[in-house]
């Protein structure tokens, strides 16, 4: 019977056994490839290790036509040093050029950096056949910083991985069948794989090792030092595993793994994608245009930010353009992107001269709050998504300010947790403010997206955010928004009439851990807001803000008692700092002697023109 399920152990629980699977997925395709079909691979994370399901499958029939095909799985790196040490016989396709690369790419960004204006455009909307780029050299490499990454350290053990591949071909059929053997159950019998190959290399008279160095660009927890199963001696040597799994795994990292220097360091940072139950073809389109986003290097934290949302927002474009089949049929009824993708693996690598360490090994998750029902969640979440990267993107991680707000923004990605968004919040409330006096760009958060999010994140929200439900807490948002932002833009607009509450944010955050001080706070901001509001009426033309109501603040103590101060205020902070997406609010008459300031204020009331 075709051999239809195929499984691969977690032995290190990080991402290297990720890449095994995904290299052994990648050489399932490449088998029905070769016969003119099309595969269908599902992988599947079943806790303790990996499930591949393979259709058509595979038996002894399929394998034999290898006797005379090679499979060229990933290429041999040659270099200016290596060029006269690789095998002569190695065909085009399975040599990759480092410095023609090189040279390419750099001739396309120099290319690309000279560009007018209408070109970049045109390049950022992805019209790579608009007429101003005639001339443009092709885009480079894709895979040009794995090759960066192996040269020179890796180098070596990689192709020799590769080049041992090749020099295996005459024995192909027979080594397929060791691997799907090995693979056909799980526990896998690695230590059987690994002595049929010595019985095999013996018989051919291959001269390649039964085992190869584990390399840290694959294997992050293991390098060189002082290893060793048994404890009878101290020495210093690499780690060793059966060459077959370090070859998968190298296959692997060109399907499922990215890596980039840091911007302004020669640290590195590697993210592989850690599946749970996607099929390999649709893995395929989202990584590649996840890969297509991430052109720039960027510094630590926000580069860990920036892999999520993009990645995200790669996901959700596949599911837009694939509705009503696969992934997109997979996760309707409320399903989320981590019921396909839980996240990423990542690893930071310091540089320390002539080698690298790794430093650092974390998990950044996809968000488990997007859930999908229809196609316009799938657009909703989109937007949300394209939102955050447009406030993350100006942060600039080398002040001090900003590196704290990255690290809060990773914390909620990582975590999926609301706690460090709405200390996000707190602080960009005040960055917001700064940014803005002194000129500077800095977008904001949107009501609408907000609510989304949070109801999403945290059902018993929406009962908070419901303009019905509680009036009293969508009047006080807008008195913060008047008071801060709004009030900012009219100062910048020439209108000076209503004075701006700098760090009004962080005071009543400040406040919150204790309900009585938040709620005297809160008041003491609302009476000197009808307070101003009075005066401003008294003594200029209108149209005015509209002032708050003595219901609005009962409104607010009722849910300070059921929900606790700590959460009305992050979502008052939130939602008083983003801005609406509209123009004049429709005023709201006011009950007699129903306003805190005592005040008419049926003269007409502003609403949120210089909400940005």
């Amino acid at each position: 019977m075709p051999q239809t399920q195929f499984y691969v152990d977690k032995t290190t629980h990080t991402f290297s056994d990720a890449l095994t699977a995904f290299g052994l997925a990648t050489l399932l395709e490449t088998i029905v490839s070769y016969a003119g079909n099309r595969a269908d691979v599902r992988m599947e994370d079943q806790g303790g290790y990996y499930r591949l399901s393979y259709n058509p499958g595979i038996d002894a029939d399929g394998l034999a036509c290898f006797s005379s095909t090679p499979l060229i799985l990933a290429p041999v790196v040659r270099t200016f040093k290596n060029r006269g040490k690789l095998p002569d016989d190695l065909p085009p396709q399975g040599i990759v050029d480092y410095e023609e690369v090189r040279d390419h790419r750099a001739q396309y960004w120099e290319a690309r950096k000279n560009l007018p204006l209408e070109a970049r455009k045109a390049l950022a909307r992805g019209e790579q056949d608009h007429p101003t780029l005639l001339g443009m050299p092709g885009a480079p490499d894709p895979d040009w910083d794995i090759y960066r990454a192996l040269n020179p350290a890796g180098l070596i053990g990689y192709n020799s991985l590769m080049v041992q591949w090749w020099e295996s071909r005459a024995i192909l059929p027979q080594l397929l069948d060791l691997l799907f053997h090995m693979t056909s159950a799980t526990p896998n019998d690695v230590a059987a794989a690994e002595d049929e190959w010595k019985k095999l290399a013996k018989a051919e008279k291959l001269t390649g090792s039964a085992q190869a160095t584990a390399g840290q660009l694959y294997n992050p927890a293991q390098g060189k030092g002082q290893n060793r199963a048994k404890a009878d001696s101290l020495s210093m040597g690499n780690v060793k595993t059966f060459w077959l799994l370090e070859f998968l795994k190298a296959v692997g990292f060109y399907r499922a793994g990215f890596t980039r220097l840091l911007k302004g360091t020669k640290d590195r940072k590697t993210y592989v994608v850690a599946p749970r139950n996607i099929r390999m073809e649709s893995h395929h389109k989202i990584i590649g245009s996840f890969k297509g986003k991430m052109l720039y290097s960027e510094t630590a934290t926000k580069s860990d930010v920036l892999a999520a949302l993009r990645y995200t927002i790669a996901f959700l474009d596949y599911c837009q353009e694939n509705e009503a089949q696969d992934l997109f049929t997979q996760l309707m009824g409320g399903g989320s992107p981590r019921d396909a993708i839980r996240g990423f693996y990542v690893a930071f690598y310091k540089n320390l001269g002539n080698s690298a360490a790794t430093l650092n090994l974390s998990f950044i998750n996809t968000p488990g709050w997007i859930r999908l029902f229809e196609t316009e969640d799938v657009i909703a979440y989109r937007s949300i998504i394209a939102e955050h990267e447009t406030i993350i993107g100006p942060l600039d991680e080398s002040h001090s300010d900003a590196a704290e707000l990255l690290s809060e923004y990773r914390d909620f990605i990582a975590s999926d947790n609301l706690a460090p968004f709405f200390r996000f919040c707190t602080g960009y409330s005040s960055y917001l403010i700064s940014q803005k006096e002194r000129g500077k760009y800095a977008p904001q958060f949107t009501v609408e997206n907000l609510r989304r999010l949070f109801m999403s994140a945290d059902p018993k929200l929406s009962a908070i955010l419901d303009p019905e439900l509680h009036p009293g807490f969508q009047s006080i948002a807008y008195a913060i928004r008047q008071s801060t932002v709004v009030a900012q833009y009219r100062k910048k607009e020439g209108d000076r009439r209503y004075d701006i509450r700098y760090g009004l944010g962080q005071e009543l955050a400040r406040k919150s851990r204790y309900p009585i001080e938040f709620i005297t706070a809160l008041s003491d901001f609302l009476h000197k807001y009808n307070a101003e509001n009075a005066q401003v009426m008294e003594n200029r033309s209108g149209p005015y803000r509209k002032s708050l109501k003595t219901s609005d603040i009962d409104d607010i103590v009722a849910l300070v008692d059921q929900y606790g101060s700590e959460l009305i205020c992050n979502l008052l902070i939130a939602y008083g700092y983003a801005r609406t997406g509209q123009g004049r609010e429709e005023p709201q008459p006011m009950a007699e002697n129903d306003n805190l300031s005592e005040v008419d204020s049926d003269n007409g009331e502003e609403g949120e023109d210089g909400d940005e």
